[in-house]
């Protein structure tokens, strides 16, 4: 071998050799790395900052995440969960927050962020809101408002508000959100909004043909009004008086009226000052709303309807709220009005607290009323709505008037017999055993036909004349009427509606915890309304702690999802505004 041979083999062999060691040190580099752990939260985590890996990543630690809630049975503070979200739910926010990542990684991020309900993550989901685009991005803003909302954070304030503004509910995609967005303003509910929220209640509605217009104002007023209520705002009373004055924001006049129902007491005399056509301002603006759509020479009957229209409404709030000094200014206003106001006005009276000047009030308007009379809009008989109303006082006395009112009755064919038929069902709601005797007169009138008034409800008076047999005087018995399995059919559901009102005619206040106590048993929705209702009306100065374990049950309906629960309850609402309004 030559010299420069041997020279060169050391060389040859070291480079060999440094090229074995680094093919080594890859081998060894690429096991290590390979053995990272799959299943380990701080693997992925590192992988978020990496684009290549950053989308499987966050599919990976999502699937953590779920994986986990299933574990711990959807415990969100769950011995599973929480360690995770300690680890992947800030630097899962900063990746959402910081950007730059495609629409189907951030959407899936903004849903996850929203299922934590963690508020680590607040940022990105108010980010969601900053960004939203109408049209275009409502998934995101879905996830975002619900878990907000869930939070009630006080950071989303001002995005959710400006989401709430440019949100077009009268759009396709728009009004997918419209739901989710009104609920979280709900949960937030800012007290910085009350000057906005003012503002959208006051707006004009300037051609409701426009429906795509006409929609996006129902909307935003009638979340504004229902925020301004569970603010107590009292600077929205006027302006949500106004609302109940427009016929053309009808439908958003009973969120009104039960906004003002929640501010209570300092919605009373500025609506006092109304029925009493003291607030010109809001006397005018009745007039004007309401002479809308009545062209340039509108009828003389339109221009009187016009002119009295603030006084139907203002009793209509005042009922409703239903403290004690409302009953003073009624009984006024309905010495003074005419056919279609003073039915109304009497209608009201039911809800108020009873005395024996507002039956008798009643009783009056009711025989003036003339029987042919019929009450816009839907044009129901005046007499027929008011023998239905009158059950509402849950007073006995009243059947023999009811009885004899009915049988005297006089006018069209038509007429009459829907009066007989109305005024029968109330008296069978409230007649007492030796009553039955009265109510059998009623039943046994004949009409044109040939029959006899009673013909068509032979199974309710059945049904109430056996309840009366079995219970008599008995509160207790007739407590435990409402929840038996007969009172919960449909068939049967009378023998229930009559034990409820008995409870109310013989009841004191002390029954109403029976009937709290009664309401899981009681699934029928006809027989809740009626319990509800007794317990109303054996609150006269109201009860805000009976208003509480109403509002339990209210809650733990709705927490169930189930909807025939959340539609029995829905009566209960009202009533437990008017119960804390009274005790104000």
């Amino acid at each position: 071998m030559s010299r420069s041979a041997r020279s060169i083999l050391p060389l040859v062999r070291s480079l060999l050799l440094g090229a074995a060691t680094a093919s080594s040190m890859a081998l060894s580099a690429g096991i290590v790395a390979g053995c990272a752990d799959e299943n380990a939260p701080e693997t992925h985590v590192k992988r978020l900052d990496d684009p290549a890996t950053l989308s499987p990543s966050v599919n990976r630690l999502i699937q953590f995440f779920e994986d986990a809630m299933t574990r711990d049975n959807k415990d969100r503070s769950g011995p599973t969960v929480k360690p995770l979200l300690d680890k992947i739910i800030e630097p899962m926010t900063q990746k959402c927050v910081g950007g730059d990542l495609d629409e189907r990684t951030r959407s899936k991020l903004i849903k996850f962020i929203s299922d934590t309900r963690d508020p680590r993550g607040e940022a990105c989901l108010i980010k969601a809101l900053k960004d939203y685009k109408p049209e275009s991005t409502e998934e995101d803003v879905r996830w975002a408002v619900r878990g907000l909302g869930a939070m009630k954070s006080k950071a989303a304030a001002g995005p959710l508000m400006e989401v709430f503004v440019k949100l077009q509910h009268g759009k396709p995609k728009g009004s997918t959100i419209s739901r989710d967005v009104h609920d979280a303003m709900v949960e937030i509910n800012d007290p910085s909004w009350e000057a906005q929220l003012i503002t959208m209640v006051e707006r004009p509605i300037n051609d409701p043909k426009d429906v795509a217009t006409m929609r996006n104002e129902l909307f935003w007023q009638i979340t504004a009004a229902e925020l301004l209520g569970w603010q107590k705002s009292e600077k929205a009373v006027v302006p949500l008086l106004k609302m109940v004055l427009s016929p053309v924001k009808a439908d958003a006049a009973t969120t009104a009226i039960l906004a003002l129902t929640k501010i209570g007491k300092p919605a009373i005399q500025p609506t006092i000052a109304l029925l009493q056509g003291e607030n010109k301002e809001l006397v005018e603006h009745s007039k004007i709303e309401n002479l809308k759509g009545a062209g340039d020479k509108p009828s003389p009957e339109a221009k009187k309807a016009a002119e009295n229209a603030h006084v139907a409404a203002a009793a209509l709030v005042l009922a409703t709220i239903g403290r004690e000094e409302s009953v003073k200014p009624l009984l006024s206003a309905l010495e003074k009005a005419e056919d279609v106001p003073r039915a109304i006005i009497a209608r009201e009276l039911t809800k108020v607290p009873r005395t024996p000047e507002t039956t008798a009030a009643f009783q009056a308007a009711y025989e003036k009323t003339p029987a042919s009379l019929a009450v816009p809009p839907a044009g129901i008989n005046a007499r027929v709505m008011l023998a239905d109303a009158s059950s509402n006082f849950f007073d006995a006395s009243m059947v023999p008037w009811l009885v004899k009112t009915a049988i005297e009755a006089r006018g069209e064919e038509d007429d009459v017999a829907q009066i007989r038929d109305m005024s029968l069902q109330a008296a069978l709601k409230l007649m007492k055993p030796d009553q039955i005797a009265d109510v059998d007169r009623l039943a046994s009138t004949r009409t044109s036909g040939g029959g006899t008034v009673g013909k068509s409800m032979e199974k309710e008076i059945k049904l109430a004349k056996d309840v009366l047999k079995d219970c008599g005087a008995k509160v207790e018995c007739y407590i435990g009427k409402l929840g038996e399995p007969a009172s919960q059919t449909k068939e049967t559901q009378f023998q229930g509606i009559k034990a409820a009102y008995m409870a109310g005619v013989l009841g004191s206040p002390d029954v109403r915890q029976q009937i709290i106590d009664a309401m899981p048993k009681i699934s029928n929705a006809a027989v809740r309304f009626v319990s509800v209702s007794v317990i109303d009306a054996l609150s006269p100065k109201g009860d805000a702690e009976v208003a509480t374990k109403l509002q339990k049950i209210v809650d733990d309906g709705e927490a169930s999802k189930d909807a025939e629960k959340i539609a029995g309850n829905a009566p209960f609402k009202t009533v437990i505004y008017r119960l804390n309004a009274r005790a104000q």
